[in-house]
């Protein structure tokens, strides 16, 4: 409820001829009790009394509260407080502290005894006291008190007197004769006062604040947080004021967050005594006697008019030089017995100032509030501990009494027994309905008869932490201490203690509980709603908020423009399951140690266990003195466990194994396998963990979601009682027997179990006795990677899992030699032929050796080094090893059609990469039948046969046909294996060169540039597939270059750049004689030449040596030697400048690319198109032929062929080839 809204209606105008703040501080006067505000009909009193004035400081009483630049101070007591509380007025209280300090220490005693004095004297109180029969009136009054950094336990500033004990005693609690030690540094003074605050804490509302931020000059707090605090539990509020030092915590010129903070704990405290009072708008309980002025008081004269009847409210600070605030709000004793009926707000708790999200829970809370449907009036919000439940039904209580006036409003906590029990002994009290000889169960029964009674009017009960208690089920239906009949119904409802709190049809009852099942059972005709985490937009601001606190106060300009990245936000509050009691946390803890969100962030990125410190309770100086908010999270679940473990231990151990799993669906057909339960176990464990929200059913099918911050919760629960080893090798024993081989018909189990393999194989608790497990799983992970084409991490899980299965390979050395081979497989899809060669061969003889020359897994090591020799372009040795291969299987009965149809795609490889281009199409497409009747035509690897078929359909010439084929395998391979696939990939580019084979030049370049950023990004710049994209990239730039009428310099230029980018890295990853490096080289000729970059001879001895090796390794017939040999003429040709020895160089060898082309291409291409690379053989010919018969017979020739076939239009238009000027083509 806000204060200002229920006092502000018909709120009269404050009298006038109050001093100014200006006023007040050229008042020279020490010792006083002053009106600094005076509204009309005020409701409650606000005593402000200061500290310690060491510094004898002038007008210090004034100068504690206010903040300003000189001339423009604000006293915010006068000039900010009455905006939001108009009808409290504010009473400052002046001693002469600075004396206090220098004299003895019954002077500080006294200092208590003057306000006291002045107080009663001007309240016309004369009701006998409990304790002491001169203050009893402000003894039964006093309703609240705050405390502004006011060292009960002494502090590092001063040896200051211990007032405020003497003030708090004289208020009716165990005085005592004796005068109060001076207040140092760990006083033995502090259990005495805590002692007398226990004694009388239900009657009191205290907020206590502390400062966070030393003094300038001081390296420690002058008041420490154990000191600034009395432990008074559930009486008690500690705020932090983060930005705040000794100084500043209680002086504000401007509503800043400070300040609001602030503001909001006194306006609780006010509403709470008003609560307490029964004092609402539609219940007044003020004095009907007018208010009177109340004239200035000094040390001198304490005469004056008497304050009225009314509550009464002081701020009192007792340390070095600030304020001690007190907050009392007094209530006039006769009028007790008028406000038994209510409306009451008994709710311990203030209202959240920040609190942030939950907009649909809070929508239907409403609807229930406003629902007249009686046999609804029971809903329960249940979630996990830490989920926001609590502070959610706190948001609607104060929303309920805001727009519900005249119902009373009941807070019970009822986390333990006691709590319970307390919780209605205040409601108790409250409404005034016990006996000074009840028993404990006449003032329940009263309770319970007191909330059934209608005219005591409606009312919402909050019951907050509804777990276990209500729970406990009784075979009796009669309470064993009493005759009152229970009926048994409403005993299993809600437990032994539930029978006290009843749901009448002009009541509502909002529970709280952590269990689904406790939920529905309290619920019963009711409503369960579910609570959940906060939305990620929601905890980001929350935590902006609270990280926020600590620069709000702060006089450092600097540091107060802390920005808060969104980014880094939102991957904390993920790292936090967008749970708010964590994010809460977890501002706290970063507000405690000074670290930003990104230092942070990068710490849980080496080490996730540092997330689990957010858990734990911040220290603030000395042993056993917490933050109640710090202790929440972890002291939630583990209440949780321990109830959990009492009524199912299975589950228990279950959700020990789930926190070494990740935390996002775990399937419940891997918990299943787990060997230590049997079903039924099994099916109640899970019950159990979903009603205790430890873990919750995932939107994917059969799987469960998990709180990562409850998994490490309860795995440093684990780690106390020494078992997490245990636990983590259960969970590593399951995985590596339920990961699948890794092959594509497994990729579906492979996806679900990857992050759970992923998350068991990072911890760090195993040892050499579990390396044959850890071999076993990462070597499927292994697999599963490569064949997804993530090569990376196969590597990486590869070399792990040749590590540890060597740490056994005397007991299983088969299984060794089968992870060599995976690695070997890794190896060469990473361009490491080298280190692959050598491992294969090792591989193969071990093999041989152990198992025989003819054995299975001797051949298949024997057909990996076949594919090691063809990545190298040692094709004649691939081929011959194939072929032994094939002999071999052919005889021997252990050799499997799987295998078979491998060794015939590596013989079909080696075939296309010799340039026996139909030889390879016959022996393709009889592989790709087989492959399709065997596994399907849409199986990975009948799509990569029918790629290699496509590819030698291009090499034929056969384009629109190979076109047609690679885009169908393309789709295909996108649907099934994924976009960033390198398969996926690889069918692209070759889409891309029929695409430019037949002159559509612009999709061509479109798809190369689309397969060189997807290169970059998936692989990065070194990578073997980068630096290929790159090449076909140069490549499309320059073919559509050269059939340009108008070619571009730019675009000739950007593809002399990727060659050079290309080869620079190729010559690195692949081997110098490699037949890729030598196409490319050869390129990176053409380019060179057509833009005149580098010289000719140069050019001449690079493509001398390209054609050379090229010959040796591919044949003089290869279309590669070939098109190598077409370059080196056109430079000859190009600088010959009628040398005849170059010049017959030339010709003979455009003369034998015309020969070879005519040979393996004839001049008949697709349908009636002419066979253009035979034709620009040709026409090299001719340009470098003389006049002559020869020559004249060619031309004929060619003419007729023209004049005979279409020519293949292109992008620019034109038709056929365009030799540029300069002879290339």
């Amino acid at each position: 409820m806000n204060i200002a809204k229920l006092v502000r209606a018909n709120s009269p105008a404050a009298r006038d001829g109050l001093p100014s703040t200006q006023d007040l501080l050229k008042d020279p006067s020490t010792s006083y009790l002053k009106e600094i505000t005076s509204p009309l009909n005020a409701e409650v009193d606000l005593v402000a009394v200061h500290g310690l004035n060491w510094a004898n400081a002038p007008a210090f009483a004034v100068r504690t509260w206010t903040a300003g630049d000189v001339g423009e101070e604000r006293l915010w007591l006068k000039d900010m407080l009455p905006d939001r509380l108009p009808h409290v007025r504010v009473l400052l209280y002046s001693y002469n502290s600075n004396v206090a300090f220098h004299t003895s220490k019954v002077l500080v005693g006294d200092i208590a005894e003057d306000l006291l004095r002045k107080l009663l004297k001007n309240r016309q109180a004369a009701v006998k006291a409990r304790n002491n029969p001169v203050y009893s009136s402000i003894s039964q009054s006093a309703k609240s008190f705050a405390f502004f950094a006011t060292p009960h336990r002494g502090g590092y500033g001063a040896e200051v007197g211990q007032a405020a004990a003497g003030l708090v005693r004289r208020l009716g609690m165990n005085p005592r004769n004796g005068i109060m030690e001076a207040l140092r540094k760990d006083s033995h003074i502090a259990p005495e006062i805590n002692s007398d605050f226990v004694d009388g804490q239900d009657n009191y509302r205290i907020c206590s604040f502390y400062e966070c931020k030393p003094m300038p000059g001081f390296s420690v707090l002058i008041v420490e947080r154990r000191s600034a605090i009395l432990d008074l539990g559930r009486s008690e509020t500690r705020i932090p004021c983060i930005n705040a030092n000794h100084s500043t915590i209680c002086k504000f010129a401007l509503e800043n967050e400070g300040y609001r903070q602030i503001i909001d704990e006194i306006e609780a405290l006010v509403l709470w005594a008003i609560s307490a009072t029964g004092v609402t708008e539609s219940n007044p309980v003020r004095s009907n006697k007018a208010s009177s002025s109340l004239p200035e008081t000094d040390s001198s004269s304490e005469s004056g008019s008497s304050l009225p009847d009314r509550e009464f409210f002081a701020p009192t600070t007792l340390h070095d030089d600030e304020p001690l605030s007190t907050v009392s709000l007094l209530e006039p004793p006769e009028l007790v017995r008028k406000i038994r009926r209510g409306p009451f707000f008994l709710v311990p708790l203030p209202k959240s100032s920040g609190f942030v999200g939950q907009r649909q829970v809070l929508h239907r809370l409403q609807e229930f509030a406003t629902s007249s449907d009686a046999l609804k009036n029971k809903l329960a919000l249940c979630g996990l501990g830490g989920i926001g439940k609590s502070q959610i039904a706190l948001e609607h209580a104060y929303w309920y009494q805001m727009n519900n006036p005249d119902h009373s409003v009941f807070w019970v906590q009822a986390r333990t027994l006691d709590m319970l029990q307390d919780s209605l002994d205040l409601i108790a009290a409250h409404c005034r309905v016990s006996q000074p000889k009840d028993t404990r169960l006449d003032m329940l029964e009263r309770v319970r008869a007191w909330l059934l009674e209608p005219k005591n009017g409606s009312w919402l009960m909050v019951i907050d932490g509804a777990d276990d208690i209500f729970t406990v089920d009784s075979s009796s239906t009669t309470n064993s201490t009493r005759n009152t009949p229970v009926p048994s119904k409403v005993r299993c409802s809600l437990g032994e203690l539930g029978y006290y709190i009843p749901a009448p049809t002009h009541g509502k009852l909002l529970f709280t509980t952590n269990n689904r099942s406790t939920a529905k059972i309290l619920a019963s005709n009711g409503q369960v709603i579910e609570v959940t985490s906060m939305c990620p937009d929601d905890a980001s601001l929350l935590l902006k908020e609270k990280l926020a606190e600590r620069h709000t106060l702060w006089s450092d300009e600097k540091s107060s423009q802390q920005i808060w990245r969104k980014d880094e936000l939102q991957k904390l509050a993920d790292q936090l399951d967008y749970i708010p009691l964590a994010l809460v946390q977890a501002a706290s803890y970063l507000r405690e140690t000074s670290l930003s969100t990104k230092d942070y962030l990068e710490l849980l990125n080496t080490n996730e266990l540092e997330l689990t410190k957010l858990l734990e309770p911040i220290s603030r100086g000395t042993e056993g003195d917490t933050d109640h908010v710090a202790d929440a999270v972890i002291s939630t679940w583990t209440v949780a466990f321990e109830q959990m473990e009492t009524q199912c231990r299975p589950a228990v151990d279950l959700f020990s194994l789930l926190v070494f799993f990740d935390s996002h669906h775990i399937p419940e057909v891997l918990l299943r396998k787990f060997h230590g339960f049997d079903e039924q176990t099994i099916a109640l464990s899970l019950k159990v963990l979903i009603g205790y929200a430890f873990i919750t059913v995932s939107a994917q099918a059969d799987t469960f979601d998990v709180h990562r911050l409850v998994q490490l919760a309860c795995y440093k629960r684990l780690s106390s009682l020494g078992l997490e080893r245990k636990w983590a090798v259960h969970a590593l024993t399951l995985l590596s027997q339920e990961f699948p081989d890794g092959n594509y018909e497994s990729w579906g189990k492979c996806e679900i179990l990857l992050p759970h393999a992923l998350r068991v194989l990072r911890s760090d608790l195993y040892g050499p006795t579990e390396a044959s497990l850890l071999g076993a799983l990462q070597s499927k992970m292994s697999w599963y990677y490569l064949t997804k084409g993530t090569f990376e991490q196969a590597d990486i899980l590869s070399q792990r899992a040749l590590v540890n299965m060597g740490q056994v390979s005397s007991a299983n050395p088969e299984g060794i030699l089968a992870i060599k081979s995976e690695r070997i497989m890794v190896l060469q899809k990473l361009g490491k032929y080298g280190e692959a060669e050598i491992m294969a061969q090792e591989v193969w003889k071990e093999f041989e050796s152990s198992l025989g020359p003819k054995h299975e897994d001797t051949l298949k090591s024997l057909s990996l080094l076949s594919l090691i020799y063809q990545d190298q372009g040692k094709y004649a040795e691939g081929e011959k090893i194939i072929r032994k291969i094939l002999k071999s299987m052919g005889r021997s009965t252990e050799a499997d059609d799987t295998q078979l149809l491998e060794v015939r795609v590596r013989l079909g490889d080696n075939l296309y990469y010799l340039g026996r281009y139909e030889e390879a199409e016959k022996h393709m497409g009889e592989t790709a039948i087989l492959y399709n009747n065997k596994f399907g035509h849409q199986h990975p690897g009948t799509l990569k046969v029918y790629y290699k078929l496509a590819q030698t359909y291009y090499c034929q010439g056969r384009y629109e046909k190979a076109e047609k084929l690679t885009f169908d395998i393309w789709t295909s391979q996108k649907k099934i294996l994924g976009a960033d696939h390198p398969d996926t990939i690889k069918s692209l580019y070759e889409m891309a060169n029929n695409l430019q084979a037949l002159h559509k030049f612009a999709l061509a370049e479109s798809y190369q540039r689309a397969n060189y950023r997807s290169a970059i990004r998936l692989v990065g710049l070194s990578h073997r597939y980068t630096l290929l994209a790159a090449s076909s990239l140069a490549s499309c730039l320059l073919a559509s270059t050269l059939l340009d009428p108008r070619p571009s310099s730019e675009r000739l230029a950007e593809a002399e750049d990727l060659y050079h980018f290309s080869l620079s890295g190729a010559e690195k990853e692949f081997h110098t004689n490699h037949p890729t490096i030598l196409a490319a080289r050869t390129d990176y000729c053409i380019v060179r030449r057509l833009r005149s970059s580098a010289h000719l001879a140069k050019l001449e001895a690079e493509e001398k040596d390209n054609l050379r090796k090229l010959k040796v390794m591919l044949g003089k017939e290869h279309q590669l030697t070939v098109k190598s040999r077409e370059s080196l003429s056109r430079i000859l040709w190009a600088q010959q400048r009628g040398d005849p020895s170059i010049w017959k160089k030339s010709r003979k060898h455009a003369k034998k690319v015309l020969e070879v082309r005519e040979k393996r291409l004839g001049w008949h291409g697709e349908g009636t198109t002419i066979r253009e690379e035979t034709l620009l053989a040709a026409e090299l010919v001719l340009e470098i032929l003389p006049e002559g018969k020869e020559r004249q017979k060619l031309a004929q020739k060619v003419g007729a062929l023209k004049s005979a076939h279409d020519f293949r239009k292109n992008d620019y238009g034109s038709y056929g080839t365009q030799p540029s000027k300069n002879g290339s083509g």
